[in-house]
């Protein structure tokens, strides 16, 4: 949501006045977390699909039907990404929708090269579907950084991200026993609580709050995307 009225926003202003309160640019966390936590007890309470896991409880691979088409939709989310981050500024006439675009382009691509070589190291070759998954995680993360972070952060972001959506697949399959079939708990889940981290780890403080501007950005009439 775009609030400055948020409780959470609210905790460098009020209370303990943790620094500027929680940020969170365009969703990372009220739109990504958020969806992956309702997946993952979503897929929990469906139950896993016929034939997922053998009767020792291990996982088994189920391929997807139509890569090209997971491709497809893959390019299309990337396009869309540069509006869902980049319009969150309000208006390109702000400066700052030139940084947002390349630094969601940036950790799309290391999160995609990342998940790549992560699974043709671990499995002997490339995974099409999660190296799909990795440029995914790379856009999850850098929704809520995107406009405070140099695009050297960004790239780093990504590569964090295409890891995570790696270990998150494995750990929701053979720890959780819970069956994901697109990765939507790791990609989502993992990486927009990352991009939370993330924010909080590399925001380089020039946009957005400052002493200078304290005063004026907790104004009621500008609106943050912040949880």
């Amino acid at each position: 949501m775009c609030s400055s009225d948020l409780f959470l926003s609210q905790l460098g202003a009020l209370g303990p006045k943790w620094g500027h309160g929680a940020i969170d640019f365009a969703g990372s966390g009220v739109v990504h977390a958020m969806g992956g936590v309702a997946a993952f007890w979503g897929a929990k309470v469906l139950g896993a699909r016929i034939g997922k896991f053998d009767k020792d409880g291990n996982p088994r691979a189920i391929p997807g039907h139509h890569i090209p088409m997971a491709f497809l939709g893959t390019m299309v989310l990337l396009v869309g990404w540069m509006g869902f981050n980049g319009a969150s500024t309000f208006a390109a006439t702000d400066f700052r929708f030139t940084v947002v675009i390349v630094n969601t382009i940036l950790a799309a691509a290391f999160g995609c090269l990342t998940t790549m070589f992560v699974m043709w190291k671990k499995y002997g070759k490339p995974d099409p579907s999660m190296t799909c998954n990795g440029l995914l995680a790379g856009l999850v993360a850098i929704t809520a950084p995107c406009a405070f972070v140099a695009p050297w952060a960004a790239a780093l972001i990504g590569v964090v991200a295409g890891v995570l959506v790696v270990v998150g697949v494995v750990v929701v399959e053979q720890k959780f026993k819970v069956d994901d079939p697109v990765g939507a708990v790791a990609v989502h889940g993992v990486n927009g609580l990352w991009g939370l981290v993330a924010l909080g780890l590399f925001a380089d403080g020039t946009y957005g709050r400052s002493e200078e501007h304290t005063s004026e950005l907790q104004s009621p009439d500008h609106l943050v995307c912040r949880l």
